[in-house]
């Protein structure tokens, strides 16, 4: 199947300018998806005429030093990772007016939320072969230093069946990716010259690991972590805290909050040992996780195959573990105060594949705001600052120790005053 084109999504396309891409080898060809920072189009190399994908900064976005690093940081991680689960890069620059663009091969299908969305919770032998393949390309980008911090249904993209059947998986979108072994395998870019505070929450809250939620140091179990709520999501239906609203509640919920294993919300039997499989994925310590990215991919090939051959049909049962109960064998993590959830600085690469990002339609983003809770988590997260309370205290003293001083001067003043009358 195509792309959805915008008359598909029933909204009407902007205007595409012949003059959008001058200074590149590319001619725009239409309109793909439009969000808060930025726009995606579908172009054709002048001298090859073959499709890609072009990934545009919005122009007001290009003087943001931050924002340019980030998509240089995507766009060479992906360009020197060759893997078929990987989206391919194929180039990165400025066009004759100065916007930053990277170029991505041409893909068709849908990510995997919109699977869902139309099917429902999938099969498990169908979940575990998505999964399994989204593992294999996260354990390239592992390989190569790279963490990619935003592991989620809408950054996986389900390809149209190849000719012998097979649906292949493109893990999509490492805006937010984080170089955490520049030296790796020499494959992996340099590192952002503009790292995440500390404290700051980087990622979507409904797939935050709670190492994240915690704004603690991040590595490969950090996307272990994510891929299980992937899987969880794909047999159930729903997420682990799909109840779970306000977004400081949902962030405290993955660091303190054990979730029901999959099997209480999926609308199939879910065999105890695939149960097992994604709750030890979703622990709250890193180290009782799956090491690594293959160390998952191995235990749900074994199970497939058991489920493929009918071995593990026979186990299934229906869970007689209480929800929250016997599964995590960890304590929970300390959330400290929430200051801050960046999202993927262009997640028009999700939106690109037919979306228009929520509540974009084609403007800047818009600048650090209160906290509130957004109307769809899933889809993306907002960056947002609380003030500390520490700096109005600061404000409160400051203003005490200014009149101090000021009363301070009248009473010295009037002072003088008398003394120099009593003089003969």
């Amino acid at each position: 199947m195509a792309l959805p084109s915008h008359e598909d999504r029933g909204c009407a396309a902007p205007e595409l300018s012949d003059t959008l891409l001058y200074g590149t080898p590319y001619r725009p060809v239409r309109w793909l998806g439009r969000g808060g920072m930025g726009e995606v189009i579908e172009a054709a190399h002048v001298g090859l005429d073959k499709p890609v994908v072009v990934k545009l900064l919005h122009r007001d976005l290009n003087r943001e030093p931050r924002l340019v690093e980030r998509m240089r940081v995507e766009a060479q991680s992906l360009a020197r990772l060759a893997h078929p689960n990987l989206v391919t890069v194929t180039d990165f620059g400025r066009t004759a007016e100065g916007r930053t663009f990277l170029v991505m091969e041409r893909l068709y299908g849908r990510t995997m939320r919109e699977e869902l969305a139309a099917r429902g919770a999938l099969p498990a032998l169908e979940a575990l072969d998505l999964v399994t393949q989204t593992l294999a390309g996260l354990a390239a980008a592992h390989g190569a230093g790279i963490v990619h911090r935003d592991v989620k249904l809408e950054n996986l993209f389900v390809c149209d069946a190849d000719a012998q059947g097979r649906r292949v998986v493109k893990v999509l979108d490492f805006g937010i990716a984080k170089v955490v072994a520049p030296g790796g395998d020499g494959r992996a870019p340099a590192p952002s010259l503009y790292q995440t505070e500390e404290g700051v929450l980087v990622g979507t809250p409904r797939y935050l690991s709670p190492e994240q939620a915690c704004g603690l140091a991040v590595d490969a179990r950090t996307d272990v972590y994510a891929a299980g709520v992937v899987l969880y999501t794909l047999l159930a239906g729903r997420g682990p805290f799909e109840h779970v609203r306000p977004v400081h509640e949902l962030v405290r919920a993955h660091a303190s909050e054990v979730p029901a294993p999959p099997s209480w919300h999926a609308p199939r039997p879910v065999p105890p040992e695939l149960d097992r499989a994604v709750m030890r994925a979703l622990e709250k310590r890193p180290e009782l996780r799956f090491p690594d990215a293959p160390a998952f991919a191995a235990e749900l090939s074994r199970l497939a195959a058991a489920l493929g051959s009918g071995a593990g049909t026979a186990s299934v049962v229906t869970p007689v573990v209480p929800p929250g109960l016997g599964w995590q064998s960890t304590a929970p993590l300390t959330v400290p105060p929430v200051r801050a959830v960046v999202a993927p600085t262009l997640n028009a690469t999700v939106e690109a594949f037919g979306l228009t990002a929520p509540g974009g339609a084609g403007q800047p983003a818009a600048r650090p705001a209160q906290l509130q809770p957004p109307a769809a988590y899933g889809a993306g997260a907002r960056r947002t600052r609380r003030r500390p309370a520490a700096a109005a205290s600061s404000r409160a003293a400051m203003a005490m120790l200014v009149v101090s001083v000021v009363l301070f001067g009248f009473a010295l003043a009037f002072l003088v005053s008398v003394l120099g009358s009593r003089r003969p």
